[in-house]
């Protein structure tokens, strides 16, 4: 049995970083206040698909975590590293088949959900939804790989990782916001207008995966 003490070492970390993920949409939608109110419903529109995608892996990471955690606690150390093994293999898979048909059909699918929306919104949609849907391999490989390390008792790790890749991500935002609106004033209109508040979740969810 756990005290409480082992809890608690394990609980807090947990809610933090799930906490600093739920914040990466909301700084996307902070940093791109500055650029219009079309980037602002593009990206609050990609996010609610985003949240369940990303809820998806989560749930996935959990359940091969508890299969790990079970065979951790019966002491058989080789079906739990075959277990999270598998688990990395699937998740990547899963998560690019995903990201593949979200990038590939992004028009249909946010034409599906959402019905007809303004063409600068759904411009900026696209181009939002392109670039966060490519992250999605990232993002689940960093899901199963902090699932494994929660499984055998260090939550601190993928908390700090969380904390670091945050602050890439609002870093990155702001300075991709900040060439945009100095691009705007010298009435250079350029693509990056309308991906500021992915450049930086992109970074964010690389490094989530590669750390």
């Amino acid at each position: 049995m756990f005290t409480k003490k082992q809890l608690w070492a394990l609980l807090i970390p947990l809610m933090i970083e799930q906490i600093l993920n739920s914040l990466m949409g909301t700084a996307d939608t902070m940093m791109v206040s500055n650029v219009g109110s079309a980037a602002i419903s593009a990206v609050s529109l990609v996010d609610s698909i985003n949240t369940l995608i990303l809820n998806i892996f989560s749930a996935l990471a959990t359940g091969g975590a508890i299969v790990c955690s079970q065979y951790i606690g019966k002491q058989r150390i080789d079906r739990a590293n075959a277990a999270g093994r598998q688990l990395v293999l699937s998740m990547f898979a899963i998560s690019t088949v995903i990201s593949a048909v979200c990038v590939i059909f992004r028009r249909p699918l946010l034409s599906l959900v959402f019905g007809k929306v303004d063409a600068d919104v759904m411009e900026n949609a696209l181009i939002y939804m392109l670039i966060t849907g490519l992250s999605f391999p990232f993002i689940g490989l960093y899901n199963a790989s902090a699932a494994l390390f929660r499984s055998s008792g260090n939550s601190r790790l993928p908390m700090t990782v969380s904390m670091i890749s945050n602050c890439i991500n609002i870093v990155g935002n702001q300075r991709t916001v900040i060439s945009t609106i100095l691009m705007d004033k010298l009435f250079l209109i350029n693509v990056i207008n309308k991906e500021s508040g992915s450049t930086g979740t992109d970074i964010q969810d690389t490094v989530f995966s590669l750390v």
